[in-house]
Formats: C-alpha cells, structure tokens, sequence
C-alpha cells in the first residue's frame, strides 16, 4: 500500500521538475543575451572593419588621381607654351613688325619658365607615377616618361623651337627650321603620348585599371622610336 509520505512526494515532483527547468532558464538566460551581444558587436566591429577599409581605399584612389592630375598638368603646360611658341614663330615670319616680336619674346619667356618648372619636378612628377602604380622601385611607366615622352618628343622639341628662335630674333626666318626638325609631328606626338600616358595613369590609379592593356595602350601612342 502506499503510504502517505509517499503519495506527498508524488505530487511534489512535477513541482520540483518546474522548478529546475526555472532555474535552468535562469542560467541560461543571461549566457544566451551575452552570445547574442558578443555575435551582434562582432558583426557590428566587422562592418566598421569594412567601411573603414573602403574609404581608405577610396581616400588612396582620390590620392592617385590627384597626382595625375598634377602630372598632366606639368605636360601639357610645357607641351601649350611649345605649341604657342612655333606659332608665334610663323606669325612673326609672316609679318615681322615690333608687335609681333614682342609677343614672340613674351611667349618664349613663358616657354623658358615652363621648361624650368618641368625640369624642376621631373624626379617628383617620376615619383608620383610610381605613388600611382604602388611601385617600390623604378617602373615601366616612369621609362616611359622619360625615355620616350621626354627623350624622343620634349627634348628635340626645345632643341628645335630655340634653334627657330634664335634665327627669329637675328631677322632670320624660322619656319623652315621648324619644318625642318618636324615641330607640328613633335607638337602632335607630345599630345598623343602625353595624354596615353595620363588617360592610362588615371584608369590605374582607380579600380578595375589593367596594367597590361594600359601599357598596350602606351606602346601604341607613345612609340619608342
């Protein structure tokens, strides 16, 4: 038979069984909040990680494209004042009056200052392509500017409009010294490398740029020979 005391503990067991589960949510309760904070801040430090990656990314591309900037400037500041020269040049052969060679005078001084200041941040403007490219050491780029922009186009293009202008200014006329050392192709060819070079620069220095279809691109305008 069952006894009294044993009936009691009966009916207290469902009780006690409420009661533990109680206590185990209890527990658990606050261990599940710190999970769910823990894996919400761990998202949450994710995504800053992110954005934090991306503008910096963004802020380095501005960077680039700012030192293109101040790159294709210096070129076709010097490549304008050669071009406004040779023109002064013929105009002046055309009609050698005091007007006319005080404009050839002037635009031969900013020729000058233009030249100075290309020559004077010739290893900076280097820098900056090898700032866009993320180069440590000497790049194909920097050959360029220097082996075909400068060598083979800036260089025989001064040599050639200071030649003209020293004949211009002794009463000479310049013009066949220009068509002579081919100013208008060197005039052109300046414009058509500089801006490969630049135009090219500018896509790399963004996101997506190709360095092999870019250096395709600037053999193509900017020959070596």
């Amino acid at each position: 038979m069952t006894t009294a005391m044993e009936m009691t503990d009966q009916k207290k067991s469902p009780w006690n069984s409420l009661e533990v589960v109680k206590l185990a949510v209890g527990l658990l309760t606050p261990l599940l909040l710190f999970w769910i904070g823990y894996a919400a801040n761990a998202a949450l430090r994710r995504a800053e990680e992110s954005s934090k990656q991306l503008e910096a990314q963004r802020q380095l591309a501005e960077t680039r494209r700012t030192a293109i900037q101040a790159l294709s400037r210096f070129i076709y500041e010097r490549r304008v004042r050669a071009e406004l020269l040779a023109s002064a040049l013929r105009r002046n052969a055309q009609k050698p009056v005091a007007a006319s060679l005080d404009e050839l005078v002037k635009r031969k001084q900013l020729y000058d200052e233009a030249y100075v200041v290309w020559n004077a941040n010739h290893q900076a403007n280097l820098l900056l392509v090898r700032q866009v490219l993320g180069a440590k050491e000497y790049s194909d780029f920097e050959s360029v500017v220097e082996s075909r922009l400068v060598k083979l186009v800036f260089a025989p293009l001064d040599a050639c409009l200071t030649r003209a202008y020293d004949r211009a200014i002794r009463g000479g006329d310049p013009r066949s010294e220009l068509d002579t050392c081919g100013a208008p192709e060197l005039l052109q060819r300046a414009l058509d490398c500089g801006y490969a070079i630049t135009d090219e620069l500018f896509k790399l220095a963004g996101a997506g740029g190709d360095a092999e279809q870019a250096r395709s691109i600037v053999d193509e305008r900017c020959p070596a020979d």
